[in-house]
């Protein structure tokens, strides 16, 4: 077997490609195919080129050690259930997330072309990275795209003290012809628990409102956080945004709760068990894809019309700073941090783990 990468230092900077073939390769070592090392290496590289650190490459030691230990499986048996007309559910069989996470937001846009809305719901997947990468795919096929993810345990219901839902992520994308996509994408939480961890590897304070320690008070401490749980969007009423998605991505795909999910760091074999929820909107279907790109043409100038409280703060269209970040990140490369050159030196002690030969032999 060939020998291990060499991964870049704290203060290099590295081209996108550079990170994904270093990232593509690991998986490959890890018993990944090469076309499913790749999809999983562009899209953490595309979230940590949106400057979404937290759910990029950061993400890599945990998807190789789930491999290793076999709480993922390498090689999926991807199996489409009760297909219809415009629905059908995915067994993920223990995938990567974002493995499973493509094949369905793949089926969900054939579905819409041919029925003009397509629905995949997915069991028995993985943490499936950022989810705007997935509308994007959806967007470039010029569907309205929508996805949902349940995850692991970390927000109390309203007024209790035990976690029971993830911080379960929405994301929303609308097709432009005049600029990139519009792009939603946000945590039904205030921070998260990437996010948390990513502060806690930096040893850096969190905002007060993120999270609450384990006695069930607001923390700065990334660390007492952790050991606590997230604060919802919206305070009170926003645990019942999280109950939303949880509601949308199990009871549809007959997944598994939230309260039993595994998060990707756990160091057991056993299968996370995360569900998602994919939709598509073909625009024909609807008032056609010129109606579209005018209301959202329309939209888009009305928000970008809006005077700003201080100038040097312009009114921002949802995904115009992912967008900027990434055309940045494609002309002059990503910056390489202490935690993003630790994690990947870290991915690559995982990947050796496979190999049972020493790095570089």
């Amino acid at each position: 077997m060939h020998a291990l990468p060499l991964t870049p230092l704290p203060g290099d900077t590295a081209r996108l490609s550079q990170l994904a073939g270093l990232a593509a390769d690991l998986l490959v070592r890890a018993g990944l195919g090469c076309k499913a090392a790749r999809a999983m290496a562009d899209c953490l590289v595309f979230a940590q080129a949106s400057g979404i650190e937290s759910h990029g490459l950061m993400h890599l030691p945990a998807y190789i050690n789930g491999l290793r230990r076999g709480a993922l499986k390498a090689r999926p048996n991807f199996m489409f259930e009760g297909e219809r007309s415009a629905a059908a559910t995915l067994d993920g069989d223990q995938a990567p997330g974002i493995l499973a996470a493509l094949a369905a937001s793949d089926r969900a846009v054939a579905l819409a072309k041919e029925a003009g809305v397509g629905a995949v719901a997915v069991r028995n997947s993985g943490h499936f990275g950022v989810a705007s990468y997935f509308v994007h795919r959806m967007v470039a096929e010029n569907q309205v795209g929508l996805v949902f993810s349940n995850a692991s345990p970390s927000v109390a219901p309203r007024g209790g003290r035990k976690a029971l839902f993830g911080t379960n992520p929405i994301a929303a994308g609308f097709p432009r012809v005049d600029g990139p996509p519009l792009v939603i994408d946000l945590a039904s939480t205030l921070g998260s628990r990437a996010r948390i961890r990513k502060a806690a590897a930096e040893r850096e304070a969190i905002p007060a409102d993120w999270a609450l320690d384990a006695a069930g008070q607001p923390t700065t401490m990334p660390e007492a956080a952790l050991q606590g749980s997230m604060q919802a969007l919206g305070g009170p009423k926003g645990t019942l945004l999280c109950l939303l998605v949880e509601l949308l991505c199990v009871s549809l795909s007959c997944g598994t709760i939230g309260a039993k999910v595994r998060p990707p760091q756990d160091s057991s074999s056993k299968a996370a068990g995360v569900s998602h929820l994919f939709l598509a909107f073909d625009p024909e279907g609807f008032g056609g894809a010129a109606a579209l790109a005018d209301k959202i043409a329309e939209i888009a100038a009305a928000i970008e019309a809006v005077d700003p409280v201080t100038e040097d703060l312009p009114v921002r269209l949802p995904g115009a700073r992912a967008a900027a970040a990434r055309d940045l990140a494609e002309r002059k490369g990503i910056l390489v941090s202490a935690a993003l050159a630790n994690a990947l030196a870290k991915a690559r002690d995982e990947a050796a783990a496979f190999a049972h030969l020493p790095i570089g032999a």
